[in-house]
């Protein structure tokens, strides 16, 4: 037997189906070796050398039957028996399965691209887990697109005041929010003062805030407005036009964030600090009763940042009754 006819053995005419057919093989005993968790995944070697050993054996006993100096057609049959096909599958099936264990460095090919995808799965849920939580801080300062409704544009309006520092921008939202709403939200109105600084006067302000309240008709407004007044008597004014809209609005009787209502008037006569008092303590009973009919924080878009307003005054009344006390004894030992 010539070198060319064993070469003819491995390599036939039909050479890569033998490589295809010994491909799928290696590829079938790999991933059935990472199915059975097999320790070793190098004993897979061992039989199918044992096998391709064993049937170029009976290959190469049939082939060397033929003389050397036989037909070409002859001896071209004799190398396509099924012994030497057999023997060609399991060899080339033999270089696949030595290729995977080079790939899989020691474990299966398939195991080792199954370990890498789990990696890359980890690190992909990771990563979402990373966004997320990044998403979860951003997301409290990211603008809305199209503001629609009151929120979106008072949403806006704190995002550009608070957060990004931009006090013409927070003027431009929350007047938006007056043009198309009636928040009647109490942080809304101070959100609108305090923005309002940066382009109006304050007289100015004021009387805007006092238009767009009766206007719009949002008590919340006028009450801020009156919180932020000079004059005591245009607050008390204002408070009242405040409750003739909205009669659950405690701060259109009483609005203990005004010091001026509860303040003693400095030079004033015993008579008139009575007067004072007395005004104070019927407003802070007053603000607290109508605060039981209605939850206050639904008077805040964010009532997290409201301060507790009904605490303070209960904690203020005793307070100002004993002031009270204190005066009508004054007063009276005046009379006598």
């Amino acid at each position: 037997m010539n070198f060319a006819t064993l070469w003819r053995v491995i390599w036939p005419e039909r050479g890569p189906l033998f490589v295809v057919v010994g491909g799928i093989v290696s590829l079938a005993g790999d991933f059935a070796s990472f199915l059975g968790n097999i320790a070793s995944p190098q004993i897979l070697v061992w039989p199918a050398v044992g096998l391709a050993g064993l049937l170029s054996w009976f290959c190469l006993g049939q082939v060397s039957k033929i003389p050397a100096t036989a037909e070409p057609a002859a001896q071209e049959q004799a190398i396509q028996c099924r012994e030497c096909d057999a023997f060609r599958v399991m060899l080339f099936a033999t270089i696949g399965v030595v290729l995977l264990l080079l790939a899989g460095q020691g474990t299966t090919a398939t195991e080792r691209i199954g370990t890498q995808l789990g990696l890359i799965q980890e690190d992909v849920s990771a990563i979402r887990e990373d966004t997320t939580a990044i998403r979860d801080v951003t997301s409290s300062g990211e603008l809305v697109r199209n503001p629609r409704s009151a929120e979106d544009f008072y949403r806006n309006a704190w995002i550009h005041n608070m957060m990004r520092r931009d006090a013409a921008a927070s003027w431009d939202a929350i007047q938006e929010l007056y043009r198309r709403h009636t928040p009647n939200k109490l942080d809304a109105a101070d959100l609108y003062f305090q923005a309002g600084r940066s382009a109006l006067t304050r007289e100015q302000l004021l009387a805007q805030m006092i238009q767009v309240g009766r206007e719009r008709r949002d008590a919340s407004m006028l009450v801020t407005a009156a919180r932020n007044i000079d004059s005591n008597d245009e607050a008390f004014a204002l408070l009242n036009e405040a409750r003739a809209i909205d009669a659950d609005l405690p701060f259109a009787y009483w609005d203990p964030m005004r010091p001026q209502f509860i303040q003693l008037v400095p030079g004033a006569t015993p008579e008139q600090n009575l007067a004072q008092s007395q005004r104070a303590v019927q407003g802070i009973e007053t603000f607290i009763e109508v605060a039981g009919r209605k939850p206050v924080a639904s008077y805040y878009y964010q009532p997290q940042y409201a301060p507790d307003m009904e605490t303070f005054a209960r904690g203020q009344l005793e307070t100002y009754r004993g002031t009270l006390a204190n005066w009508q004894r004054v007063v009276d030992m005046h009379r006598r």
